[in-house]
């Protein structure tokens, strides 16, 4: 059985869906509105790991945790449950990898975006669900890169998704912008690397003032 998990801001789009509506598995769906709750996608997903935990489920049940800001094909959830123990399953291309001297991105298999993946639940239960310490960007690089210095492996999917883009937050000090500086000191101060980590949370909090 696939249990999704769907953290959503306010609105849940049509096209969303109309991808889950024509999936090729059964799936258990739980919404979690954020934005009624006042609170950010790593607390909504540490809300349902907690719940979770108290159902545990089999070693056979899957979790899948997803945004509903993407489109994706009839079998995604059906390649979804080929997630195998002791790895997380990402669709291709949103695999990453931190350039550490620029701050920049690129596909790689140091962490993963958040926008998808699945776990095998006994997995996500061990994982202890995301950083409270980072409430919503930069949450689920963080989890990405402490599920593979637990062991963890990235394996990526045949299928991709599409994101559908939206308004970004131009509040830096909201939990929810993407250049929240004290969301990227704690980032920087757990995974940088020394050579550049002091400059980059300089920059982080620069851009406060450009």
């Amino acid at each position: 059985m696939i249990h999704l998990f769907v953290p959503y801001y306010g609105g849940w789009p049509s096209s969303f869906q109309e991808c889950l509506d024509r999936q090729t598995v059964k799936f258990r769906l739980f919404k979690y509105d954020t934005k009624e709750a006042d609170c950010g996608h790593a607390s909504a997903v540490n809300l349902f790991h907690r719940e979770f935990k108290r159902y545990r489920g089999t070693a056979d049940d899957v979790i899948c945790i997803m945004c509903n800001d993407i489109t994706f094909d009839d079998n995604f959830l059906s390649e979804g449950c080929s997630v195998e123990p002791g790895a997380v399953l990402i669709p291709r291309g949103t695999g990453i990898s931190f350039d550490w001297r620029t701050m920049r991105t690129s596909h790689g298999a140091d962490t993963f975006s958040g926008r998808a993946f699945f776990m095998r639940a006994p997995d996500f239960i061990k994982s202890g669900g995301f950083s409270r310490l980072i409430p919503h960007y930069l949450s689920d690089y963080d989890y990405g890169f402490r599920m593979v210095r637990e062991g963890m492996r990235i394996d990526e999917m045949i299928q991709g998704i599409k994101h559908d883009s939206h308004a970004v937050n131009t509040n830096a000090w909201s939990v929810r912008s993407v250049n929240n500086p004290v969301s990227w000191t704690v980032f920087l101060l757990r995974w940088g690397r020394n050579k550049h980590i002091f400059l980059n949370i300089l920059k982080s909090w620069y851009r406060l003032f450009k």
